[in-house]
């Protein structure tokens, strides 16, 4: 592209091109300028800000307040103007940033294209997540910033290991843990049982997430006579008293309480 510098203007702006380049009369678009009466050229006045920013970062835009650079280390901005946002290598995470070819926001967070070292080129989309807070709940899949920003952000996970997820007709004891089958940060202690062998019930409870509150699982027409999914055959002594139909008083499965 042929650049051509202005120092008066006679046409005024047009948008017609004229063959060969642009004609040295007229404007084709004027930016951050303006045309004064004698139709010179002036640059709009502007505000100036002075920072210094952190060596060894790349890239510059402006994005909520601040001017934010690039690195693929956690560093210190030194001044509270200028943030650093860790972006890093995806198989690598020590190979520098060579260049950032774009950084502009894009659905309130910043949609960035670095290069690395190794030529590798990838697209990244910043979300910053919320502020952390004290005494506040995190529930998993959160994600959660520092209070003083260190160009990382960190997604809850919650530990679920050593505990048992919910299963249907599984017997319960006072202490037992047990943990959602789908993840919400919780753990559930059993605080009281009723009935001789108490158990859980064939559907999964509605699990609270309010501090102090209490689920209860609610077992109908329970059958304290287990048979073994796979033989048939009792798990659970049938008492003498009981029949089946024919007789033998060996076996029974049947769930009705009019069994003879």
């Amino acid at each position: 592209m042929r650049q051509q510098n202005l120092s008066a203007v006679k046409a005024g702006i047009t948008r017609l091109r004229d063959k060969g380049g642009a004609s040295p009369d007229s404007l084709y678009d004027l930016v951050n300028g303006y045309v004064t009466a004698a139709r010179t050229i002036k640059c709009r006045p502007g505000t100036r800000i002075e920072v210094v920013l952190p060596p060894g970062t790349k890239g510059l835009v402006w994005f909520q307040g601040k001017f934010v650079v690039f690195s693929h280390l956690v560093v210190d901005s030194g001044t509270s103007r200028v943030e650093v946002e860790v972006i890093r290598h995806p198989t690598a995470p020590a190979t520098p940033i060579k260049d950032i070819h774009f950084a502009l926001p894009f659905l309130g967070y910043l949609y960035v294209v670095a290069e690395f070292a190794d030529g590798l080129i990838r697209h990244y989309w910043l979300e910053k997540g919320e502020v952390w807070q004290p005494n506040h709940i995190y529930l998993p899949g959160t994600l959660v910033r520092p209070t003083e920003g260190n160009g990382m952000a960190y997604r809850v996970e919650s530990d679920r290991a050593g505990y048992t997820p919910w299963a249907p007709n599984v017997g319960r004891a006072m202490g037992d843990v047990v943990v959602p089958v789908v993840d919400n940060g919780y753990r559930y202690a059993v605080t009281e049982t009723v009935g001789d062998s108490p158990r859980s019930g064939t559907v999964e409870p509605t699990w609270p997430t309010n501090p102090g509150e209490t689920v209860i699982e609610d077992v109908s027409n329970r059958n304290p006579y287990t048979v073994d999914q796979e033989t048939g055959t009792p798990t659970t002594p049938v008492p003498s008293s009981v029949k089946e139909r024919y007789g033998s008083g060996s076996r029974s499965t049947s769930n009705s309480s009019e069994a003879q």
